[in-house]
């Protein structure tokens, strides 16, 4: 465990995220826990913010890490931070964000899987943990313009409906840094494809 990297770290803490969100949302929905979106949307930004400031990795594809990168992080987590604190007060802002984030990162990030010759159709060719890591890209990816469109469209699912797809997508995670940290085993750093 203890040689996990940051990037399968903060992958598995976006599994945790969604799965514990969509177990709670069946008790959400009923009125037995009280729920404040804007505390969600927060949290999330605030997570998503970890990865593009220590690794550069945005929702819509990796970029180098420059101060530019840093600072676009460091924006993103207190827009998520004053929408965790004071509910009420970004309320469009953050739907939206995460909305967008979710929908166009996850589509240009399929396109940067499954465009490149060297990616996906490669990947798929050769057994073992890179079949994996398409398959559990493409779920995740799948999953992130799904939920998109649900944060960006409320009410085109119910509560229950959206509670399933934030476990599948959950597991997609747990999957996908199962794929990643196999392949960072397998393959070293210095020999690794450019995962998705």
């Amino acid at each position: 465990m203890s040689d996990l990297s940051l990037e399968v770290v903060i992958i598995l803490i976006f599994g945790i995220f969604m799965l514990l969100f969509g177990l709670l949302l069946f008790w959400i929905h009923t009125g037995d826990l009280p729920y404040a979106p804007d505390s969600t949307y927060g949290l999330f930004l605030v997570i998503v913010s970890f990865q593009v400031i220590t690794m550069g990795k945005t929702p819509f594809g990796d970029l180098r890490r420059s101060w530019a990168v840093v600072i676009l992080g460091i924006c993103t987590a207190i827009i998520g931070m004053v929408a965790c604190f004071i509910p009420g007060t970004l309320s469009v802002l953050v739907r939206v964000l995460v909305g967008v984030m979710l929908s166009l990162g996850g589509t240009a990030l399929l396109l940067q899987l499954f465009l490149p010759e060297e990616r996906a159709r490669t990947w798929m060719k050769i057994s073992g943990v890179l079949r994996h890591l398409t398959v559990a890209c493409t779920l995740v990816y799948l999953m992130s313009v799904i939920l998109g469109l649900v944060t960006l469209f409320p009410g085109i699912t119910t509560d229950p409906q959206t509670a399933v797809l934030l476990i599948i997508y959950g597991i997609g995670f747990f999957y996908l840094s199962w794929s990643l940290q196999t392949v960072y085993r397998v393959y070293p750093p210095e020999e690794t494809p450019t995962p998705g």
